[in-house]
Formats: C-alpha cells, sequence, structure tokens
C-alpha cells in the first residue's frame, strides 16, 4: 500500500491511497498529490536541504549539599 497524507488540525488527511501495482496507472494523479519535495526527490533524485537548528546552553554544576564534593570548575568559563 501507498499513502500520501498531509497533516491538517484536525489530525491527518490522506490524499493518495493506492498500491505498488497500480501506481503506473494512477502517474497523473501522483503527480498532481505528491508534495513538490517528494517529486524532486523521487525524479531527480534532488535530497531537500534540511536546515539545520543550533541551540546554545550552558551547563551548571548542581548545587553541593552538605558532605558531598564540589566539582572542579569547567575549562572554558
Amino acid at each position: 500500500m501507498i499513502y500520501i497524507s498531509e497533516e491538517t488540525s484536525f489530525g491527518w488527511t490522506t490524499a493518495y491511497r493506492g498500491t505498488v501495482g497500480t501506481t503506473g496507472l494512477d502517474a497523473r494523479v501522483l503527480e498532481e498529490t505528491m508534495p513538490m519535495w517528494l517529486l524532486e526527490y523521487l525524479l531527480a533524485n534532488k535530497v531537500p536541504m534540511v536546515p539545520v537548528t543550533k541551540i546554545g546552553f550552558v551547563l551548571l554544576p548542581y548545587p553541593v549539599r552538605k558532605g558531598e564534593e564540589q566539582l572542579p570548575d569547567l575549562l572554558n568559563t
């Protein structure tokens, strides 16, 4: 089975449902239904660019309780 679905505010909506055996007969419907990035991947072997998200953060030692050993200071602080 082949499903092409899209996310909606209510969940998922199926845009195409078929089998591997019927893809040749459904070529026109598939071209109209598939998102552009999927068509470019399948027909032109072009992989979509995925944006890189960088998140900055700082690690701080957990507060020391009585009787516990203090961690050494970090080198990059």
